[in-house]
């Protein structure tokens, strides 16, 4: 069966029928291409992309004409098979087809299948009989360069394909230019010489860089430049360190790599990273001409480990690492200390231990005493802090007056820290002359009580005008105690006072409501024996 589509035709009527409601449109079977032209590479030859027919072709053949009129101008039956199948593949034509004249050509393309079928495709495609310019021999010296010789250049030549006598000419004096970088607006520009040939040479980056020729619209082929990775190692100059926490270390050194005939080289370029075990940075640098740096790190927190670690893209095939050794002197602090003394010789002390570079070595903080502030320290109390954090707050026993510091003993990579110097203090108070009598009463009998209150200022004077408390403790229950009475003192500082009496036991004295500058007195008693 012969037949003969209109690839224009087909598509109007295609459009026609599926504007009239109701109508089933099916589409004429047969071979169909994707594209009909000049091969884009292989230049004179005609190019079937992506033909598809109902079963095996067997046999192309191509008229070309010019458009609007029919005369075959040229035939081609001598196509071939370049890749798929028969049923669907590319065609190309295995000679050229020439033309006496330059231009646009149309093409019909008649195809014939196992199953009988011939079928003509009225203007299957597009002739481009014009000149064709393409790059040839584009490459470059050496696409795995080291570092011993990073030079690369790039060379090819820009010719121009003829369309009727189908020679190949150089094209001479145009720009060309060249991409050998990553970075997409980043060029270079040369001249063709008089045979179409050019030349760029340019230093190889650190890992794979495409390398192209472009003029106009025509691009090479693209060559990978890669470098050849070769071994490289540290060498620094000190690998042990001291110092504070935070404080600088300098970490100086070279880089070398190992050539190909095995010598020792330095780079420079090379970066430098100074680092954790973690990978944590803490200082780079970029090795000089003489493959040297000096990097700029920080004493790390204590029982950190660094390393100092080189890279350089491709061209090391390895990553060289020195483990350093760095003791670290942690800084630490008492801070916000705090005192209050009240008038049961109860000394409240607070603050936080600060420690930076390490952690705590222990929990507890020493609190000293002296009696002028500057020498003479003993240690009055030791305090713990919290279970979390590093405060410390709590109550010890402490005498009338004092200065008053707190001292953490810090530990093997902390130092020892003193807070600053408080005073605290209030004057004492005693009850002289403290008398219970009789010693011995009658059950229902009263005793009399009677002393004399003092306060030291700093010799003991008498206090008049205080309150004094008495209590009663039975001697069958001697933790327990009763409250009696109040009595105030005299301006000399003596009081009186007559109670009854409360079984066997003991009658004591405080003068307990004291103010922010005095304590409570030591506790006198008498005892009472009731018969």
């Amino acid at each position: 069966m012969k037949r003969s589509i209109s690839l224009a035709l087909s598509t109007s009527v295609a459009l026609g029928a599926l504007a009239v409601p109701g109508t089933a449109f099916a589409a004429p079977a047969g071979p169909a291409a994707k594209r009909v032209g000049g091969h884009t590479t292989e230049f004179g030859h005609l190019f079937v992309d992506d033909l598809t027919a109902d079963s095996d072709v067997t046999a192309i053949s191509a008229v070309v004409h010019r458009s609007g009129d029919d005369t075959a101008l040229a035939t081609a039956v001598d196509f071939r098979l370049a890749s798929g199948s028969p049923k669907s593949g590319d065609w190309t034509t295995k000679d050229e087809v020439r033309l006496a004249a330059a231009g646009a050509y149309s093409v019909d393309l008649v195809v014939k299948e196992a199953d009988g079928d011939e079928t003509t495709l009225k203007n299957a495609g597009t002739y481009d009989y014009t000149a064709k310019r393409y790059f040839a021999e584009f490459g470059v010296d050496k696409p795995h360069p080291t570092l011993d010789d990073q030079k690369v250049t790039a060379q090819g030549r820009l010719l121009q394909w003829q369309p009727v006598t189908h020679e190949r000419t150089p094209v001479a004096d145009v720009p060309v230019t060249i991409r050998d970088t990553t970075f997409s607006d980043w060029a270079s520009t040369v001249t063709t010489d008089a045979d179409g040939r050019f030349s760029h040479w340019f230093i190889a980056g650190r890992g794979p860089v495409p390398v192209h020729a472009s003029q106009g619209g025509v691009r090479s082929a693209t060559v990978t430049v890669t470098p050849k990775a070769l071994p490289a190692r540290i060498t620094v100059d000190q690998k042990s360190f001291s110092g504070t926490y935070g404080a600088p270390l300098k970490v100086t050194g070279k880089v070398e790599y190992q050539s190909e005939d095995g010598t020792w080289k330095t780079t420079d370029y090379a970066d430098v990273n100074v680092e954790d075990d973690e990978g944590r940075f803490n200082g780079l640098d970029t090795t000089d001409a003489d493959g040297r740096f000096s990097v700029d790190a920080r004493v790390p927190y204590s029982g950190t480990k660094l390393r100092v670690r080189a890279s350089y893209g491709g061209w090391f095939a390895n990553e060289p690492t020195v483990p350093l050794t760095v003791r670290t002197l942690a800084t630490a602090a008492v801070e916000d200390f705090e005192i209050k003394l009240n008038a049961f010789h109860e000394l409240t002390v607070n603050g936080r231990v600060e420690i930076e570079g390490a952690p705590l070595p222990h929990r507890t903080v020493d609190i000293h005493v002296s009696p002028n502030g500057k020498d003479g320290w003993k240690k009055l109390s030791t305090v713990s802090m919290g279970t979390w954090g590093t405060q410390f707050l709590n109550t010890v026993k402490a005498p009338p007056t004092g200065y008053y510091r707190a001292h953490y003993t810090g530990g093997p990579n902390v130092p020892a820290a003193t807070s600053a110097v408080l005073y605290a203090g209030r004057a004492e108070t005693r009850i002289k002359d403290y008398k219970v009598a009789p010693a011995a009463v009658k059950k229902g009998g009263s005793v009399k009580i009677t002393g004399t209150l003092l306060h030291r200022t700093p010799s003991w004077k008498a206090y008049g005008g205080k309150n004094v408390t008495i209590y009663f403790r039975p001697k069958a229950h001697p933790k327990q105690s009763f409250h009696v009475t109040v009595v105030k003192s005299a301006a000399n500082g003596t009081f009186t006072t007559t109670v009854k009496e409360r079984g066997d036991g003991w009658f004591f004295a405080l003068h307990q409501d004291a103010d922010d500058k005095h304590l409570v007195n030591q506790e006198v008693a008498g005892l009472v024996d009731v018969k």
